[in-house]
């Protein structure tokens, strides 16, 4: 089974219509997790999602192939005999600012961080420092490190990222997708201050973190399996 971690703002979108384009119903999309938020509320809303899906791991050996979506590592880890995670990683000052702009240019989406988000008129700095939304990137990865994932893509680096999962499973799948691009964003990357640039350091330095390692596996794995 390939797990196919979609970390909000990485590329998802268009890398989910590829799959979907190879993969057919043998791919399935699990989306409505909330993940990369936690309040009590969200965390046992998760796990009873976790639960249910874990309850079904027969169906969905048997049925899928590929299982795309917003969910945290940790709700397949161990389920599967054979279980490659595979993951997008994006420069977290680029994803977090093109999260925060999403989120604010959508509101009528029906997740609660949308929904506080407008009701308290969120800045950029204040949503950087609000608890519940740090660090995503290093949220979904939960108690698996990067170095173990099947297949590392960064979002910066799409068409060699498809290249390296062409060649790491097989499957040729297409590399033209592009979606959910913010038609507003100023040039090819947001622009940040010096006050942006040191909050982005205090309040993401955990995604920081992962993706330097993510940069670090993307190289080996392109050099391994381009060889």
């Amino acid at each position: 089974m390939i797990l196919s971690i979609h970390i909000p703002k990485t590329a998802g979108t268009s890398f989910g219509k590829s799959l979907k384009t190879k993969f057919g119903e043998r791919l399935m999309f699990d989306y409505g997790d909330w993940a990369g938020y936690d309040s009590p509320e969200v965390l046992l809303h998760r796990a009873e999602r976790t639960e249910q899906m874990r309850a079904r791991k027969d169906e969905l050996l048997e049925t899928f192939d590929v299982i795309h979506g917003h969910f945290l590592a940790d709700k397949y880890l161990g389920l599967f005999p054979q279980a490659d995670f595979v993951a997008f990683f994006r420069d977290p000052c680029q994803q977090t600012l093109s999260n925060y702009y999403f989120m604010q240019n959508n509101p009528h989406l029906p997740h609660p961080a949308v929904k506080i988000l407008h009701e308290t008129k969120m800045t950029i700095l204040e949503f950087l420092s609000w608890d519940a939304v740090q660090n995503p990137q290093a949220k979904f990865l939960g108690s698996v490190p990067v170095e173990s994932l099947a297949m590392v893509g960064l979002t910066e680096e799409f068409t060699r990222s498809i290249d390296l999962f062409r060649s790491t499973f097989g499957h040729d799948v297409p590399a033209h997708f592009v979606s959910n691009v913010n038609p507003e964003r100023p040039g090819l990357e947001y622009k940040m201050d010096v006050e942006l640039r040191k909050a982005m350091d205090k309040f993401r330095a955990a995604d920081l973190d992962i993706y330097r390692r993510a940069q670090e596996v993307f190289a080996k794995q392109t050099a391994l399996r381009s060889a």
